[in-house]
């Protein structure tokens, strides 16, 4: 019989069954499990039991709420529930909590968070932070300023490509530095506005995708380049981004830096004030969508030595 602790401080019986682990190790840092089968079930049998049967998610924290009978849920779904889930009886006034299942929440891996995104790693709870913040499945918003989609971050080019919230772009090697690749973006714009709306460049550099972004912050214009990966990814990579006027060459703004991540903090970035971005416009004759100014950057790319 498993013992059960209310918010009270009481002690209440549970009919819940106890668990033996022959052949598993568990430390308080590690979680050994010999690769065989039987094991292999057993550690699937022990996640099972730490599973919550609304959300289907992996119990992480304690106290692990449970009804009478024994079976847990988590504490998110436990707030808008009135019975069981699993056997339907109507949970008592006092809170009932499981502490066999809290006892084997930190002793063995759970899967990710987005496990059901395509991550296949399993991870004790010490751990799983730091991978789900740089996990390649973790979901990341769509670059675009009309897309308010959250993507699973190992679909997001698809996503940018078929939806058409990017343009993709070929790079250019320098023949002067052949370390060095360049693309040059052009276009017309009624006014500096429409600048912001323009889709993001998206380019593929040794086998990583990059994204060139332009957002307003305040009265600023922000160009910023971003690796589809961490921020210890991007920062093997420098970019440069240098808007321009064709017509008058003196008129340029340069920057450069690290690569950002596509999710975390802009780090590098070039950033124009809205009454500066004209002077970076050439006036050209208006075409049928009353688009009478033409902008033009260019984007280096080379490996962080």
């Amino acid at each position: 019989m498993g013992e059960l602790k209310t918010n009270y401080g009481e002690n209440v019986e549970c009919k819940c069954a106890k668990v033996n682990m022959p052949n598993v190790e568990i430390g308080a840092d590690e979680c050994e499990v010999n690769d065989d089968r039987p094991n292999k079930d057993l550690l699937k049998h022990l996640q099972s039991l730490v599973e919550c049967p609304v959300c289907l998610g992996s119990i992480r924290t304690v106290p692990v709420s449970c009804c009478p009978s024994g079976h847990v849920v988590c504490t998110d779904c436990r707030s808008q529930l009135v019975s069981c889930p699993v056997c339907r009886t109507v949970y008592p006034s006092l809170q009932l909590v499981s502490h066999l299942a809290a006892g084997i929440i930190d002793k063995i891996p759970h899967p990710c968070k987005f496990k059901a995104y395509g991550c296949s790693q399993s991870l004790l709870l010490s751990s799983l932070p730091a991978h789900e913040t740089s996990c390649s499945f973790r979901l990341v918003s769509c670059p675009n300023i009309l897309c308010d989609l959250k993507i699973s971050l190992a679909g997001l080019y698809r996503h940018m490509i078929v939806n058409g919230c990017a343009s993709q772009h070929d790079l250019k090697v320098t023949s002067s530095m052949p370390s060095v690749s360049t693309v040059l973006m052009t276009g017309r714009v009624k006014n500096v506005d429409e600048l912001l709306y323009k889709i993001p460049l998206v380019f593929s550099y040794e086998g990583n995708m990059f994204l060139v972004i332009k957002k307003q912050s305040a009265d600023m214009i922000q160009f910023s380049a971003s690796i589809l990966g961490s921020p210890e990814q991007g920062r093997q990579f420098m970019v440069s981004i240098a808007v321009f006027s064709e017509r008058m060459p003196c008129n340029v703004v340069e920057y450069k830096g690290f690569a950002n991540s596509v999710d975390g903090p802009v780090w590098c970035a070039l950033s124009v004030h809205k009454d500066h971005m004209g002077e970076l416009l050439d006036q050209v004759e208006e075409n049928e969508f009353q688009q009478k100014f033409k902008y033009h950057y260019k984007v280096k790319i080379s490996r962080n030595e």
